[in-house]
């Protein structure tokens, strides 16, 4: 099985969260869906990701959930 860690940066990437790591399957297994959840709220932010299991894995697509703010 491999694994893709994301960390987030709210201040254009000089501090970084803490890993979150998740599985993406293991080879063959097409259309894993992997989500990370529960990542705050941020006016910018940038994201890092990273596969370091030497597998194939090409990232398909990505979305985010944008929801405005209670006044």
């Amino acid at each position: 099985m491999a694994a893709i860690t994301l960390q987030y940066s709210r201040d254009g990437g000089r501090n970084w969260s803490n890993e979150r790591e998740r599985d993406i399957g293991a080879t063959g297994e097409y259309q894993k869906r992997v989500r990370f959840l529960r990542l705050g709220q941020h006016r910018q932010v940038v994201l890092r990701m990273r596969i370091a299991d030497p597998v194939k894995a090409d990232i398909l697509g990505a979305v985010a959930r944008i929801e405005p703010a209670d006044s």
